[in-house]
């Protein structure tokens, strides 16, 4: 005979009682299985790191080939200023010179980064010029186009669908541009894009997109020359 339970009643019959118990345990327990499944299939997140407001005493030589940089004995490291902004406007008049500089090292695996502190860059004496830049070809390749101070430490994660407003805010900053690439056996690598202007890219942020261009190493930095069709660069989406 059917069991009903009327609200008023103190308690529910026994036997309907037993099943509506055996029911939440069952559903409470798919609900912790699904939590676990949904918790072990995330990706990890990116070993990077931004040490904010622990600045350094950098010295090297500031080129700015495709966007400043600073060389040092440690390797290059692209230059940004503190928010959505290039360091263009922190380094005018200096490039190509010796120099001193204060910043918080941003960094992802071998990628490196430094947000300047305002006012910190200061000739040392010396004239210094960028290493040779080696052509490895013309390519094409797939990938997503971030923002790099984003992308290297500063947010994580630095890309995908979630930080485009984001990644489109610091590149119209100055911010230099990247992409996101991975080689034949599968490694991550973050080429720097030239031949490029922040308004001709931010349609593609956050977007498997194919560019075909050049590309070139400098020092152990890997750029991309995007190539141009008539006015518009070589970039579409995938």
């Amino acid at each position: 005979m059917t069991e009903f339970y009327v609200g008023y009643l103190p308690k529910a019959p026994e036997r309907l009682a037993r099943t509506i118990f055996r029911l939440v345990l069952a559903l409470g327990g798919i609900t912790v299985v699904l939590a676990l499944l949904l918790a072990f299939a995330q990706g990890p997140f990116a070993r990077s790191s931004f040490e904010y407001l622990q600045n350094r005493d950098y010295s090297g030589s500031l080129i700015d080939a495709p966007y400043p940089s600073l060389l040092t004995d440690e390797g290059r490291f692209l230059l940004v200023a503190p928010g959505k902004h290039g360091a263009a406007d922190l380094v005018g008049g200096l490039i190509n010179q010796r120099v001193k500089l204060q910043g918080s090292l941003i960094r992802r695996g071998d990628d490196k980064m430094i947000e300047l502190v305002p006012g910190s860059v200061r000739a040392t004496g010396g004239q210094a010029s960028p290493p040779p830049l080696v052509d490895l070809g013309t390519v094409t390749l797939t990938g997503e186009i971030v923002d790099s101070k984003c992308y290297l430490g500063v947010m994580n994660p630095g890309n995908g669908k979630v930080h485009r407003d984001c990644a489109v805010r610091c590149l119209s900053g100055g911010i230099p541009p990247a992409f996101i690439v991975a080689d034949a056996p599968g490694t991550v690598r973050t080429l720097i894009l030239s031949g490029v202007k922040p308004r001709e890219v931010l349609d593609f942020v956050a977007e498997p997109v194919r560019i075909q261009g050049r590309l070139q190493r400098l020092d152990r930095t890997l750029i991309l020359a995007v190539a141009r069709s008539g006015n518009r660069p070589a970039i579409e989406r995938h």
